[in-house]
């Protein structure tokens, strides 16, 4: 189980006592205080007892906290001891090796962030570690990342504009009506869907929420201008309330009713295409779906690369748009 973050404060105020020389053996009502001092709050006696226990008995801190008699107080067996200087183990080093290569195989290396790179190389570096390279080419998971794919120049800059909440402007490209355009996005988040990446953002020009792909996005620009906050609950709607990333214009989030062949239902089922889809089996073998979803691009295009094998039953509307292709 992990550690919360306010025992984590009490925490470092124990070892931080622990650790003053000229205050030495405090006491549970010393440690109490001065958590009421720091943290505006008064843990209980029986709390802070707990996590000097939890302190001893971890096995990330195994802290060597014993209780003096003599004195009426704690202290540290090992006077060098400390919270802030835990050794890694080898477990450790292994642990955070396997992670830095998961993100890289999963993402493609061109997506991952280089200051993260960097920040775990030191730490590595500080254990006189480094990556092996006898499987540098062996790759255990793989992606549908192809490299050389546009837009990714950009992330980091997209990232930290969401981040800090930089308004941005950037020249667009729109692939349909083959035009370039000027626009100033206050970005929210980035998303990515079927292996390509989206930022999402307030758009001045629109005067709403928008999707713009990477690929699509060039010299984006930093500006110097008030960030303009969207409604949390919008922002949710508008990136969760779909399959996909291009809502269809004026409709709402609705419930979407399918029917899918004996051949495809198994995987429909395995891989549910959202997280409020229900299903109904037939005795056939076929099953009746439903999601709650704004529609979208993504979604037409799935159901109709389906063909024969999937229906769409209500809305009526969309029904005729996916049944126009079969």
């Amino acid at each position: 189980m992990g550690i919360s973050k306010s025992a984590y404060s009490r925490y470092r105020i124990i070892d931080k006592m622990l650790n003053n020389q000229f205050k030495p053996y405090p006491t549970l009502e010393d440690i109490q205080e001065v958590c009421e001092s720091k943290l505006d709050y008064s843990p209980s006696l029986d709390t802070l007892e707990k996590d000097i226990r939890n302190m001893k008995q971890s096995d990330v801190f195994e802290a060597p906290i014993v209780y003096c008699r003599k004195n009426k107080g704690y202290y540290y067996t090992n006077p060098n001891y400390s919270i802030n200087s835990i050794p890694l183990t080898d477990d450790d080093i292994l642990t955070i090796k396997e992670a830095l290569d998961l993100i890289k195989n999963l993402g493609g290396g061109n997506r991952v962030n280089e200051r993260f790179s960097d920040a775990i190389q030191k730490i590595l570096a500080t254990y006189k570690e480094e990556f092996p390279d006898g499987n540098v080419d062996r790759k255990i998971i793989q992606t549908d990342y192809i490299e050389g794919a546009k837009g990714y120049e950009n992330f980091n800059r997209l990232f930290e504009a969401c981040k800090n909440q930089h308004p941005i402007s950037f020249v667009h490209y729109s692939y349909t009506k083959r035009v370039f355009n000027a626009v100033i996005v206050h970005p929210i988040r980035l998303k990515e869907f079927e292996n390509k990446w989206y930022l999402i953002g307030y758009s001045e020009s629109h005067k709403g929420i928008r999707t713009f792909g990477l690929d699509r996005i060039y010299e984006p620009m930093q500006l110097k201008r008030k960030f303009i906050s969207c409604n949390a609950t919008e922002i949710e709607s508008y990136c969760n309330d779909i399959y996909g990333v291009y809502p269809i214009e004026n409709q709402k989030k609705q419930e979407i009713t399918f029917i899918t062949s004996i051949d495809i239902t198994n995987y429909f089922e395995a891989y549910p295409i959202h997280s409020s889809q229900k299903a109904k089996k037939n005795s056939s073998g076929s099953s009746y779906f439903t999601i709650n979803v704004v529609p979208s691009m993504e979604l037409i295009k799935l159901f109709r690369s389906y063909g024969k094998h999937l229906e769409v039953i209500n809305p009526t509307w969309l029904r005729q748009q996916t049944k126009s292709l079969l």
